[in-house]
């Protein structure tokens, strides 16, 4: 078990707790039921139901046949109630321990001892690098060749730590990262630490009203459009805008499979955010004017997936 699983296996656990705690499994036994009529059944929200219907997919606890779910062998055995190796019990028994652990932190602590105050926005953008530099940006860096490129454009690019890989990968290479004010202080710090204040250059911006400039011959949106609720057209006509003619486009997420039911890690991300399957995700790349989208590169064990398309 790797490091980043240790960090996120608790998504899962949740998803169980909550689909065992509101009675889907054992409503299955039956049959399968649409989304629509399991969130009837449970008295809950139909988008966030779906969302949580191909979390349990991707757990291979459900299965899906056109709009239906239905129970997998695994959960008719141990998740229906009233089966002899029932184990929702046992579920609903973690799920109390949950405010324990949730708690530890300030549990633990002596209440005199000084606690430092979080700084949320620091950790999250810390957190891309983290996760980027660990082996995810080396990974696009070999995989597609920007050899002959000369002007990126990183939209949405945080610590900058994929502009800054690229740019060491490819000498001719030069990046902008576009991003909220507050995030490029933190920019500009890592940038240093990477001693690329020469190669990588930082633009503040909003997506929301600004500009992304033009002329750039690659354009990166990394884990930036996370389904149709988060304006992905928006920005992808910005980025669209931005692009010189024959631009790359080069765009990384956490696609779920056609079918929408896993793989596990985009599942749980879509749970939290959103995502895309590939075919929704094509057919936007398409509409704001890029050709060929295609798979790049498929990082399993990240979730991941690298997806590039050009400008005409």
């Amino acid at each position: 078990m790797n490091m980043t699983e240790l960090s996120r296996d608790y998504r899962a656990a949740r998803t169980l707790q909550i689909a065992n705690g509101l009675g889907i499994f054992t409503l299955l036994a039956e049959g399968g039921m649409p989304a629509e009529e399991i969130a009837r059944e449970c008295g809950t929200k139909p988008d966030l139901t779906e969302k949580l219907l191909i979390a349990c997919a991707s757990m291979g606890l459900l299965e899906k046949a056109g709009a239906n779910y239905t129970n997998t062998p695994l959960a008719q055995t141990y998740l229906v109630k009233g089966r002899k190796f029932y184990q929702g019990d046992m579920i609903a028994h973690s799920a109390r321990m949950w405010d324990f652990w949730n708690d530890l932190d300030d549990n633990i602590r002596l209440e005199e001892a000084p606690r430092p105050q979080p700084d949320d926005h620091r950790h999250f953008i810390m957190a891309m690098h983290n996760i980027a530099i660990t082996g995810r940006a080396q990974m696009i860096a070999e995989t597609i060749d920007l050899s002959t490129r000369n002007n990126l454009l990183d939209v949405g690019g945080g610590p900058g730590t994929y502009s800054i890989v690229l740019c060491a990968r490819n000498p001719r290479l030069r990046a902008t990262v576009f991003d909220l004010p507050e995030t490029i202080a933190i920019t500009r710090e890592v940038i240093a630490g990477e001693n690329m204040a020469d190669r990588v250059h930082v633009q503040e911006g909003d997506w929301n009203a600004d500009s992304f400039g033009q002329g750039y011959d690659v354009v990166l949106m990394s884990n930036v459009l996370h389904g149709r609720t988060t304006a992905p057209q928006m920005k992808l006509a910005k980025a669209f805008d931005a692009a010189a003619d024959g631009a790359l486009l080069i765009m990384q997420e956490f696609v779920l499979n056609d079918d929408k039911t896993g793989p596990l890690i985009p599942a749980l991300f879509n749970l939290m955010i959103g995502a895309y399957s590939r075919p929704e995700l094509f057919e936007d790349i398409r509409k704001a004017g890029f050709v060929d989208p295609k798979i790049a590169l498929e990082m399993e064990e990240h979730g991941s997936m690298v997806i590039t398309a050009v400008k005409p």
